[in-house]
């Protein structure tokens, strides 16, 4: 049996997590299991090495971005492998170019287009535990790339379809998806078990996982878990091509959950969409929330892109204006669109909470609202509810 296991940042924060880790790992494999393990940056590691790439120079390079976050999945690897050596269980760690994971060569935001995974079957067949650096890979030019924030589950999920393992488990601080985040919503309820559209929808929209995995493991069929790093139980979410429920309704609204996100910025451009895109489009800007009239461009930003976005318009002499501490709420169900009285109760709940909308986006599985990050949870509680 082969398994491949993703340990995010906050389980791996701490020289104590990362041992934790180990002994989880070590029960695994010598409960006869082969094992991969992929591993991502120490707690705040990420957030630490952009914020210090900030403090040095105003637009940093998206290459040296690369070169400088990749540190931080290598740390957090081979400190796993020391752990486990310890135990005496015989593992190696491998970062993502020697993984064989080949990239576009799209600086900070790369697409896997081939996994070589010649060296990790080599170690599997020697009895090795497996750690992977995640989140990284190496662009056909030879050039360090990684793959967006949340990349470690894209390099969980390509690893267990292409070496055909039999489970893939991506294990966090959470227990699996919720129907909304149980810090901010108390009545949240686990699912325990999603289809990969509704995955989908709720992971691109601030769920526990990066929509990118969800669309690999629907593609190549990757049952995925997402359970708790922490806490031994069989809780947890699984994630696979049908969920139990589906044979139950016909054309009839299906509420799989509320999914928020916090970190952007937003903007407004008195400018064109055509000159916008032209001006973001040096910065492999991900333009997903937006909305555009002949003069003005509104759209939001993440928030590590948001100095580079602003230097940008700046030095095109764009005239902008900015609201920082910016939240997308969503709400994501089958027919969700199409219910324009739930829309209206909505809309006129904003207005009575004196909410401005900054923008709203909707399509045929979610409807999703741009607000002050200081109404995201009195928001998400109402659409919840």
């Amino acid at each position: 049996m082969l398994v491949v296991q993703k340990y995010g940042g906050s389980s791996l924060a701490t020289p104590k997590h990362i041992q934790g880790a180990a002994r989880k790992i070590a029960e695994l494999k010598k409960s006869g299991a082969s094992v991969v393990v992929v591993a991502s940056a120490m707690g705040h590691m990420t957030d630490h090495l952009l914020k210090l790439a900030g403090k040095t120079v105003k637009v940093p390079p998206s290459r040296e971005v690369d070169m400088l976050l990749t540190a931080g999945e290598r740390i957090s690897m081979s400190l796993l492998s020391m752990a486990l050596q310890e135990l005496g269980v015989p593992a190696i760690s491998f970062t993502g170019s020697q993984s064989g994971i080949i990239t576009t060569n799209d600086h900070t935001d790369a697409k896997i287009i081939d996994v070589r995974p010649n060296r990790i079957c080599e170690e599997l067949a020697l009895g090795k535990v497996v750690i992977i650096a995640g989140f990284q890979g190496v662009s056909e030019k030879k050039e360090i790339t990684t793959l967006g924030r949340g990349g470690s589950d894209t390099t969980a999920v390509a690893l267990a379809a292409v070496l055909k393992a039999d489970r893939c488990e991506i294990l966090t601080d959470v227990e699996g998806l919720y129907s909304a985040d149980p810090r901010i919503v108390p009545q949240a309820k686990i699912l325990t078990q999603v289809d990969y559209d509704s995955a989908l929808e709720m992971a691109s929209l601030g769920a526990k996982m990066q929509a990118r995995s969800i669309e690999l493991a629907k593609k190549f069929d990757v049952k995925v878990r997402i359970a708790s790093s922490q806490v031994e139980t069989d809780k947890g979410t699984q994630v696979s091509s049908q969920s139990k429920d589906t044979a139950n309704f016909i054309e009839q609204l299906r509420v799989s959950g509320v999914a928020t996100k916090d970190g952007f910025c937003f903007f407004k451009a008195q400018t064109t969409m055509l000159k916008a895109l032209s001006v973001l489009k040096h910065i492999s800007f991900p333009l997903r929330f937006a909305s555009h009239s002949q003069a003005e461009f509104s759209f939001l930003c993440e928030k590590e892109k948001t100095s580079s976005v602003r230097e940008l318009l700046k030095k095109e002499n764009i005239k902008f204006e900015e609201v920082a501490n910016v939240a997308t709420v969503s709400v994501v169900g089958e027919g969700i669109a199409h219910s324009l009285g739930f829309f209206e109760k909505t809309v006129s709940f904003m207005d009575q909470s004196k909410m401005d909308c900054l923008i709203v986006v909707s399509n045929s599985v979610s409807i999703t609202w741009a607000v002050e990050s200081r109404f995201k949870t009195q928001l998400a509680n109402f659409l919840h509810k």
